[in-house]
């Protein structure tokens, strides 16, 4: 039997050819994922990082921004939040659900007796400021990409009953990162 030694080479072709291997396996990989292969899922989620954010989103809307602020601005600072039930000035849900995490949230409107009932509802339980934010109305231009949302509102009950909250018109609008509210104007007359 005959032994035949290893050839001197063979040994350092290995770790060559290893490396290499090595080195440029995460380049192969690359080029495979961008060979226009068949999967439509990846290229149509590409497409849509191209063309921007959908503003799409329960949490995050024109109105609920737009009400968050008003809220927020309003002075004085209200404790309990109404909103118009029954008729277009009632806040849209998404705005409506604003209001109820900001705090006490109640329907009020319908007739006289309703009306009356939510009045005293509200002194029972304390003297706090209560405001009923009104929606004015939205108009959407850019394809939906920028919304104008209209509030208004006044006080109810206790020492500010009757209280103006003044009327503001906010721009919101959809940009790479989600909504912002661009400008805030007062309303006229408001």
């Amino acid at each position: 039997m005959t032994v035949i030694p290893d050839h001197p080479m063979k040994t350092r072709i290995r770790p060559v050819l290893g490396s290499t291997l090595v080195a440029l396996g995460p380049t192969f990989l690359l080029l495979s994922a961008c060979s226009g292969g068949g999967d439509s899922a990846a290229k149509t989620k590409a497409a849509e990082l191209a063309a921007g954010p959908s503003c799409v989103s329960r949490d995050t809307t024109p109105v609920s921004l737009a009400v968050r602020d008003f809220i927020k601005t309003a002075s004085p600072t209200a404790q309990r939040y109404l909103s118009a039930a029954g008729t277009d000035s009632a806040v849209p849900e998404d705005g409506f659900k604003v209001l109820q995490d900001k705090g006490p949230t109640y329907f009020y409107g319908g007739d006289d007796a309703a009306k009356a009932k939510i009045r005293e509802k509200l002194a029972s339980v304390g003297p706090y400021a209560s405001l009923l934010v009104v929606f004015r109305g939205k108009t959407e231009a850019e394809n939906g990409n920028r919304v104008t949302v209209r509030l208004g509102g006044h006080y109810i009950g206790g020492e500010h009953e009757g209280k103006v909250a003044p009327g503001k018109a906010y721009e919101v609008q959809c940009d790479t990162t989600g909504w912002k509210i661009a400008t805030t104007t007062p309303e006229p007359g408001a």
